[in-house]
């Protein structure tokens, strides 16, 4: 696996070198910030990757907001005990990724993905929090996917020092040599930051490697597995309930297992704007400080400080110190310029994520799809990656987390199923997004529904039966949880045809009785009437 990705190893290396300085030593190791950037003259793509993972953070997955909720499966969506017990486990969730490392480690990743086009968080036990999330760093791990095209094997390489080592794994788990290096280094004091690698691996266990009935670690459905590389010694089997790690693609590049980044569109442009910002600071530094071409006599005897004078013989014409070779037009390069970082912005989504910045007021989801169905069209395809691949496992591993730890209250009796074996089981939630980019792309169902109401509101005033085609009451509900409005805002179907039946009947009553007393009056004048006149019988069939 390492084999096959040393050919993206090196690709990552270059557009780290205009991406992502910070991160480019996967190939190349070098010390130290400053040797990072030596080559780098323009931060164009750097500040446009930055924007884009703040854009991700801020309007997908924001920490300050209600970006995701569960809610009950579609057999159960009527049930008012199962949609309040999911709402107060919603909430939990919300308060423990709070309180944890998760959106500082999230960001981490769509920097990765945003740069590489391939990212991985893994969700580990933790201390201080239920859950310790680590956004794996490009270049230190391998993943391969199943016949499902969807990734569920990772094998990560750690460095960790024989005293770290001994504290995550227990000394008595290391090799005989790394114990005895470890005695050393206690003893004398030496060698502490000597690093070694290790490898956790993480693939789903065959059947046959599980006993039925057991749910030890090493009968659980995902294996792990940490090796000491150097000394070829297996640390610990153990295992995981479910996939403890999440990679996601920005796209896919035919049929390798990792990702195209939008850097991967910007690297031309990263490159020559580069060199060009480069070479216009050459030209800026020649027009503010020309060349001077001077005789040779007058060595020495130029002042090129301001306001300096040299003197020359006015009567021998060659005896003039002049300017020479600095006739570039830096006003073309500027042009130039400007149009590779449109370029280059573009390709990170950019524009997209400023619209949402320069929104003045609160606006509608409407209007903010209005503004942005063009620039969405092009970002959703990597957004439906992010809750298909990262966010929806990730959050179904966080709850089912949370739910063997006690976290949750007890769940209804609603929440309970039987599965094939007859065992009761817990049925899974469903999770709805309801972050600025998710209600954005979810609203232009409702710029759609709205335009063609529009035109079939005027073709109903000529034939109004146009108007049957449509089912009102699927498209106001659907419309007002797209607009993100709350879902206990809405009453349930049922409540609904029960208002309307005794609307109905309420109406059925009024016209009764107003018929009734219609009858009423009419036969208080019958009395003036003869009995056998036609005006008679029509009185009589009315109160009958």
């Amino acid at each position: 696996m390492k084999g096959k990705r040393s050919t993206w190893d090196s690709y990552w290396q270059r557009i780290a070198d205009y991406v992502m300085p910070r991160k480019a030593q996967i190939t190349i190791k070098k010390i130290g910030p400053d040797h990072l950037s030596n080559d780098l003259f323009d931060t164009t793509a750097v500040y446009a990757n930055q924007t884009l993972a703040n854009g991700m953070l801020a309007y997908m997955t924001p920490a300050d907001g209600k970006w995701f909720s569960f809610s009950p499966p579609a057999s159960k969506d009527t049930d008012d005990e199962v949609s309040q017990w999911l709402q107060k486990c919603t909430e939990i969730v919300q308060r423990s990724l709070a309180n944890s490392n998760f959106y500082s480690e999230i960001h981490e990743l769509y920097f990765d993905d945003g740069a590489f086009g391939t990212g991985a968080l893994i969700a580990l036990p933790g201390k201080a929090s239920a859950i310790n999330f680590q956004a794996l760093p490009i270049g230190t791990y391998c993943i391969s996917e199943d016949d499902e095209k969807l990734v569920d094997t990772l094998f990560r390489e750690l460095k960790l020092t024989a005293g770290r080592a001994a504290e995550k794994f227990g000394e008595e788990n290391l090799s005989d040599k790394l114990r005895k290096e470890l005695a050393k280094e206690r003893e004398t004091g030496k060698g502490c930051d000597t690093e070694h690698c290790f490898l956790h691996a993480i693939y789903p266990r065959p059947e046959s490697e599980r006993e039925r009935g057991k749910a030890d670690g090493k009968n659980k459905p995902f294996a792990s597995v940490y090796i000491d590389v150097e000394n070829r010694h297996v640390i610990s089997v153990g295992g995981f309930d479910e996939k403890p790690f999440f990679a996601t693609r920005h796209l896919r590049w035919g049929q390798e297992v990792w990702g195209i980044s939008p850097s991967w569109m910007a690297l031309p442009e990263a490159k020559q704007l580069n060199y060009l910002v480069k070479s216009m600071d050459a030209l800026a530094e020649i027009k503010a400080f020309p060349r001077i071409l001077a005789p040779g006599d007058m060595e020495g005897e130029m002042d090129l400080d301001a306001s300096g004078v040299t003197f020359f013989d006015p009567s021998n014409p060659n005896s003039k110190p002049q300017q020479w070779a600095d006739a570039g037009d830096y006003n073309i390069g500027l042009e130039r310029e400007k149009r590779k970082q449109e370029a280059i912005e573009r390709a990170y989504h950019v524009p997209l994520f400023n619209m949402f910045a320069q929104i003045e007021r609160q606006m509608t989801a409407r209007e903010v799809a209005e503004r942005s169905a063009e620039k969405l069209n092009q970002f959703t395809p990597a957004f439906t990656r992010k809750t298909t691949e990262l966010l929806s496992p990730l959050l179904r591993c966080v709850f089912n987390i949370h739910l063997r730890g006690g976290y949750f209250p007890p769940p209804p009796n609603g929440m309970v199923t039987k599965d094939a074996a007859g065992e009761a089981v817990l049925s899974e939630p469903e999770i709805s997004y309801n972050s600025r980019v998710a209600l954005a792309i979810k609203a232009q169902a409702n710029i759609a529904a709205g335009r063609t109401l529009e035109g079939s509101l005027m073709l109903a005033q000529a034939r109004p039966e146009v108007l049957d085609h449509y089912d009102f009451d699927r498209i106001t509900r659907e419309s007002a949880r797209n607009d993100g409005l709350p879902a206990d805002w809405l009453l349930p179907s049922e409540k609904v045809d029960e208002m309307r039946n005794a609307r109905a009947q309420a109406q059925q009553a009024a016209q009764a009785q107003q018929s009734a007393l219609l009858a009423a009056e009419v036969a208080s004048k019958a009395g003036n009437i003869k009995p056998d006149s036609a005006l008679a019988q029509a009185v009589q069939q009315q109160a009958a």
